[in-house]
C-alpha cells in the first residue's frame, strides 16, 4: 500500500529520508535528537526502522556528540591559554623594557640606557640622540672601538652644552665605522610598558608601550624594573 502525501502532513516516508539525508552543518545536537525521536514515533508500524538504519543514525548522533564535544574543549583550551598569556603579560605593565627602533621619553635629565647590537668588530662606534619630533641630533658619544656584540651605553639626558634635553621624546641611532665602510647599528631602546592585550589573529600577546606603539612580546629582548 502507498502512502498519501497530503500538504502540510508529513509522512514516515518523509522522515526516512529526512533523516537519511546528510546533516547539515548548523543543525546542533537538539535539534538532530527531536528529529530522531519524531522519526521513531511516527514511523509505519508495518513497516518499521531496520535495524541497520537505526543503528547507522545512532552512530551518526554519537558522531555529531563527540565532534561537538571535541570542538567545546578546543574552544576551553584555546580560552585557558590566551587568558594565561594575558596573566602573564600583564605583570610587565610599568615595567622598563628594552625594544628595537622604540622612542624615548625624556623627562628632563633622567639617565636612559640602551643596546647595541654589533654583528662584527667596529673601529669607532658612534652614538647620537635625536629629538623625534625635530629630527634634530641633540647629543653624540664616541664610544670607541668595540668587539663583535651587545654594547651597552646610558644617555644622561643631557645635550650638546651639557644641559637637560627639554622633556619630550627621543630616540637613539648608531653607526658603526670599519676602515672606509660605514655602517648603521640596530638600537635597543628603553621604554615602558603601557598596556597589553590579545591578538587572536597572531595567536600572541601584544604589549603597547610608552610612545604609543603595539608589538608582540616576542619582540621584546630585555626587561627590568
Amino acid at each position: 500500500m502507498s502512502e498519501l502525501s497530503i500538504s502540510g502532513i508529513r509522512t514516515s516516508a518523509d522522515l526516512r529520508a529526512d533523516a537519511a539525508a546528510p546533516v547539515e552543518e548548523d543543525l546542533d545536537r537538539n535539534a538532530f535528537l527531536k528529529l530522531f525521536t519524531a522519526q521513531l514515533q511516527n514511523q509505519n508500524p508495518l513497516d518499521p526502522m531496520k535495524n541497520e538504519a537505526f543503528v547507522a543514525q545512532l552512530a551518526q548522533f554519537s558522531q555529531l556528540e563527540a565532534t561537538a564535544k571535541m570542538s567545546d574543549s578546543m574552544d576551553q583550551f584555546v580560552s585557558s591559554q590566551s587568558g594565561e598569556k594575558i596573566m602573564r603579560g600583564a605583570s610587565l605593565i610599568g615595567k622598563s623594557v628594552f625594544v628595537s627602533g622604540a622612542t624615548i621619553t625624556q623627562e628632563g635629565g633622567k639617565v636612559k640606557s640602551g643596546f647595541a647590537n654589533l654583528t662584527d668588530t667596529a673601529d669607532e662606534l658612534t652614538l647620537s640622540v635625536i629629538d623625534a619630533k625635530t629630527g634634530q641630533v641633540v647629543n653624540s658619544m664616541d664610544l670607541g672601538p668595540q668587539i663583535a656584540g651587545e654594547v651597552s651605553f646610558a644617555w644622561n639626558g643631557g645635550n650638546f652644552e651639557g644641559e637637560a634635553a627639554p622633556a619630550g621624546e627621543y630616540f637613539f641611532s648608531a653607526q658603526a665605522r670599519k676602515g672606509d665602510d660605514s655602517r648603521v647599528i640596530p638600537i635597543l631602546g628603553e621604554t615602558k610598558v603601557k598596556g597589553v592585550s590579545w591578538n587572536d589573529t597572531l595567536g600572541q600577546v601584544l604589549v603597547e608601550i610608552s610612545d604609543g606603539q603595539t608589538l608582540a612580546l616576542s619582540e621584546v629582548t630585555r626587561i627590568s624594573e
